[in-house]
């Protein structure tokens, strides 16, 4: 793995947001169709939204549509236009294997990647967390995700330890882990204000808050700003609307509407 010289993601993706006037990360999520048909949409989204979006989150299934060289030569345009890049993978696997997997996605040329806190830390993310921090790559805590079914897994009390009586909201402890581990953010679903509320009372100012969820899933923007939200994670409401340009722009002029 090559040695970084770049600033910390948290810091490449914040000099973005304020140099583009936007809190959105595009989510470029094309699995339909021939790798180069899938391609081109994913380029053609890119050129439409540029100008209103701070990053790219590309999900695994992409990756794996397209294949890792047109992923390689889609990412370059991506960063040609000063956006950082996302790998959502969630990582969730013992040290060496999670390990590999980010080593093959910083190869690639991605920024960051998303991990999952469940896994644990030894024999789990350590590795991990320590390589990303030595590499300047940036890692985002799976907190809270967006779709209903999150409660159950995300919304349930656990027991705060080992041999505690305590019980604590899994998604509490996992916003805990995402402070002490140092993570570039903390995914939190803008889907439940509530949520990000009190996951932004534990991480502070430390680890922003990546909501996605907005739109189709019926997160609303300006709620999970108010409640502590630092950047939007958006696919299908700018991706499969009519104009995707106008659709990122409006998003973007909502996202910062409260630092005006």
């Amino acid at each position: 793995m090559r040695q970084s010289t770049q600033k910390p993601f948290k810091d490449r993706i914040l000099q973005s947001s304020r140099s583009k006037r936007s809190r959105i990360v595009l989510a470029i999520d094309v699995n339909n169709g021939r790798p180069r048909e899938l391609t081109n949409r994913a380029t053609d989204l890119l050129e439409q939204t540029r100008k209103s979006i701070c990053a790219v989150k590309i999900g695994r299934q992409t990756i794996l549509c397209i294949g890792p060289e047109r992923t390689t030569e889609l990412l370059r345009k991506i960063h040609g236009h000063g956006l950082a890049t996302i790998i959502d993978d969630k990582l969730n696997d013992i040290d060496e294997t999670n390990t590999a997997i980010m080593r093959a996605y910083h190869n690639l040329g991605f920024d960051a990647i998303t991990v999952n806190p469940f896994t644990g830390w030894k024999g789990g993310l350590e590795t991990t967390f320590k390589l990303a921090h030595e590499r300047g790559i940036g890692l985002l805590a799976l907190v809270y995700m967006s779709h209903p079914g999150a409660s159950e897994g995300y919304g349930q009390k656990v027991l705060s330890k080992a041999g505690s009586k305590k019980t604590k909201l899994e998604f509490e402890i996992f916003a805990e882990r995402a402070v002490k581990w140092k993570a570039d953010g903390a995914v939190v679903g803008a889907t439940r204000p509530n949520i990000v509320r009190r996951a932004k009372e534990i991480l502070g100012t430390s680890v922003p808050i990546f909501s996605p969820g907005v739109g189709t899933q019926g997160g609303e923007i300006s709620r999970s700003l108010r409640a502590g939200t630092d950047y939007f994670i958006i696919g299908r409401s700018i991706t499969t609307a009519k104009n995707p340009g106008n659709a990122a722009e409006e998003f973007a002029k909502a996202s910062v509407v409260l630092n005006n």
